[in-house]
């Protein structure tokens, strides 16, 4: 009998807005903390019920996107593809997930050579 293993890291997505109405792609991780991408940052909070709240309790950290960097919704979403830490994003930007961080790239090219780096948000806490 063969075992079906898997190397993502992202159990599962989940489109949802915001309580100011603006819409974040939510990816579950195997590690059950969820990763919130939203148009201009990146948030790590410790549950999903963590993302709605007002008083910020479970966010671990957030980086804002820099100057000139936005997502765009498509396909009703930011996040477009996921396999193993790799996470393709809208408008071509990626997302490399790795044990102590997720780092954002203009491109699957900066991201194959970890150069260029546009953000970074820390997993380890």
């Amino acid at each position: 009998m063969l075992l079906e293993n898997s190397s993502d890291l992202i159990a599962r997505l989940e489109r949802t807005q915001l309580a100011n109405g603006e819409p974040v792609d939510l990816a579950h991780l195997i590690n059950g903390q969820v990763l919130a991408v939203s148009s201009d940052a990146l948030a790590l909070y410790s549950r999903a019920d963590a993302v709605q709240d007002a008083l910020g309790n479970g966010l671990l950290s957030s980086v804002a996107l820099p100057e000139g960097v936005r997502l765009s919704v498509q396909d009703d979403g930011f996040i477009q593809q996921h396999r193993a830490g790799y996470v393709g994003l809208s408008d071509d930007y990626v997302l490399l997930i790795t044990l102590n961080d997720v780092q954002l790239f203009a491109s699957k090219s900066d991201a194959l050579r970890n150069q260029n780096e546009l953000a970074r948000l820390p997993l380890a806490h």
